[in-house]
């Protein structure tokens, strides 16, 4: 009896048909029997059970959420190191994709499964990168909308013809404001410093707030984009810290991708569909034109630094550089790509035969020789090739375009001549080889080109210096001290050229001081024109100084200061000529030797000569600080 009851609880009835329910062991077990493989239970009651799955325990819930969510974050982790910012399911598996489709609690099951690692609190960490939006100098109220449309109208007056990296159709006032506090902060920053403005210390307090930009843009990944490069490369131009500067601006182009904006622009101009593009890709040409542009100056600012500055190389170009002419006479192309992609190709000239002589033993005269040689060639090429493509034009920037060929021609010569000599070792002029003093010779004929050039048409280059970056106002003061240096240690026999070149350096001088060295001139930008002007200053002074204690030069014409170095007393010719620096010994002592030697490697200023010509005042000032000055250069009395 007792075992026809057990019987009864362990089955149902439905309709017609008795049917065993699920047995405790089956439940136990958490395994289905089956008439196959029938439990103990099941075989001693002579039936077949249907297992039904109990409920899960909350604590293996919580184990296999766990689970998930360490899985996701794991999918997360591998993706970040592999540099994609593809969400887990991406792929398109039938594992991983969302399923969106509702239920009837409103929620979609991919939702509720993925629900603990949605809604769980991001987890805490000791350290975290803060949000690095602010405003603006304009919202911070550091200047007015007036004074900001001003800064950066002056910005884009002369600016823009040394950091070649905008669109005029594309980057106006209203379109940078929008798109990046950072680069119009630094335009602005860069525009103040080039006007007349009421308030000397403007310039200085957003230089200081710009500073704090930069710690805040390279720290924040967020701020990587193209207009952070360009905003890093209008300051390096016009930075004393340009070298650093360069360094981050490089490092966030490579992450963003702009080398490849060259390679994949030249594609499509060579590509034969390109005949009938449409409107929104030439609109994508144009953007990739704008990335080129940045990565080409970041590249020529590399060069720079690399072959005038000592720097070491970052990264090397491959291919020719002259392919860069595709990108000429494009719908996106502007008149300042002409002075933009002719300086891509010049300064890779000038890399490639620096790393050639940089390789060359010490004392191989023949092998320097050769590479001058070439040099040479290649740069006059150079010359005739783009000076054919500018005269195709009939705007008003060709005359200074071309000016700027020549004098960009007569430096890159000069400084392959001098660091040839360099390279062979020998600074005594005495004991040159013929050969050895023909370099110098011809290096000395470029640089009384070069300054004749810019004395000629000073209204197309030298006008302009007070938007010019500080490498150009160091390329001034260096080719015209080194000019002095190789007249007197190569002279001449007709005497009235020294009287020449020093009325030539008298001129230079004013024409320099009116671009932006004195206050009255409008130039603001005060420290750097004074510091290169000061160069220039103190080498003419000693030159002329030399020039009055030859007899012959006193008996063709005596040489007066010209009287527009006393008529304003912030001009830097009054810098340390006045009676009233007590610090001017310490200053010249100090200064000029730093300038060319810690932050320019310009070849050729070490040279000297030991034929007896060493003991003049002009010689003495090249040879080091420790000189004897006279209370005559200094304008103390007595």
């Amino acid at each position: 009896m007792m075992a026809d009851e057990t019987l009864a609880k362990d089955v149902v009835t439905t309709g017609k048909k008795r049917i065993p329910k699920a047995c405790g062991s089956c439940r136990a077990s958490k395994v289905r029997c089956s008439g196959q493989h029938p439990c103990s239970r099941c075989q001693l009651l002579k039936r077949v059970c249907i297992f039904v799955k109990r409920p899960q325990d909350p604590n293996e819930l919580k184990f296999e959420s766990l689970q998930h969510e360490l899985q996701l974050l794991k999918q997360r982790l591998d993706n970040q190191q592999n540099a994609s910012h593809t969400l887990p399911g991406s792929d398109g598996s039938p594992s991983n994709s969302l399923d969106f489709r509702t239920t009837a609690s409103g929620q979609s099951p991919a939702l509720q499964h993925n629900l603990p690692s949605l809604s769980r609190k991001r987890t805490r960490t000791h350290f975290e990168v803060e949000d690095g939006s602010v405003p603006n100098f304009i919202a911070k109220g550091l200047v007015s909308t007036d004074q900001a449309e001003l800064f950066f109208k002056a910005f884009f007056q002369g600016c823009d013809r040394f950091v070649t990296i905008f669109d005029p159709l594309h980057d106006s006032f209203q379109s940078i404001e929008a798109r990046s506090s950072f680069l119009l902060d630094s335009i602005i920053t860069v525009g103040s410093s080039v006007i007349d403005d009421t308030n000397p210390s403007l310039s200085a307090m957003l230089q200081f707030q710009l500073k704090k930009m930069v710690n805040l843009v390279i720290i924040n990944q967020d701020h990587a984009c193209l207009e952070t490069v360009q905003a890093l490369l209008v300051i390096a131009c016009y930075s004393a810290e340009r070298s650093l500067i360069l360094a981050f601006a490089t490092r966030m182009a490579i992450d963003i991708g702009l080398p490849d904006a060259y390679e994949e622009l030249t594609k499509r101009l060579v590509n034969t569909d390109t005949a009938n593009i449409s409107r929104d890709l030439s609109l994508d040409n144009a953007a990739l034109m704008r990335r080129t542009r940045a990565w080409f100056q970041l590249m020529v600012l590399e060069q720079i630094l690399r072959v005038d500055a000592g720097n070491l190389r970052a990264f090397q170009l491959r291919g020719k550089a002259r392919r860069c002419r595709v990108l000429l006479n494009q719908p996106f192309s502007t008149i300042l790509d002409l002075r933009l992609l002719s300086q891509v190709e010049l300064n890779a000239l000038r890399a490639k035969f620096h790393d050639s002589l940089s390789m060359c033993e010490t004392g191989d005269t023949d092998e320097v020789t050769s590479i001058v040689r070439d040099a040479q060639i290649d740069i006059d090429i150079w010359l005739d090739d783009w000076q054919s493509i500018m005269k195709r034009l009939t705007v008003a920037e060709t005359p200074v375009l071309l000016l700027n060929l020549e004098v960009q021609q007569y430096w890159s010569k000069v400084v392959v001549l001098c660091r040839a000599i360099r390279v062979l070792g020998i600074e005594n002029i005495t004991e040159m080889s013929d050969s050895q003093k023909h370099l110098l010779s011809t290096a000395k004929v470029c640089l009384k080109k070069h300054l004749r050039v810019i004395l000629d048409q000073p209204q197309n280059y030298l006008a302009h210096f007070r938007y010019a970056m500080d490498f150009v106002w160091a390329k001034a003061a260096y080719c015209f001290l080194l000019l002095l240096k190789l007249t007197r240690l190569l002279p001449e026999d007709d005497a009235s050229s020294n009287l020449q070149l020093l009325n030539d350096g008298y001129v230079l001088l004013d024409q320099l001081n009116k671009a932006g060295g004195g206050s009255s001139s409008g130039g603001g930008r005060s420290q750097t024109s004074k510091m290169y002007l000061q160069v220039l200053q103190t080498s003419v002074q000693k030159f002329a100084r030399a020039v009055q204690e030859d007899r012959l030069n006193a008996e063709v014409l005596p040489v007066e200061q010209p009287s527009m170095a006393v008529t304003d007393i912030q001009s830097p010719f009054n810098f340390f000529w006045s009676g009233g620096n007590q610090n001017s010994q310490h200053e010249i002592d100090s200064f000029v030797p730093e300038q060319f030697v810690f932050e320019w490697d310009f070849p050729g200023l070490t040279l000297f000569s030991s034929s007896g010509r060493g003991d003049s005042s002009l010689e003495n000032f090249f040879l080091g600080p420790n000189f004897e000055t006279d209370a005559w250069f200094l304008g103390a009395p007595g």
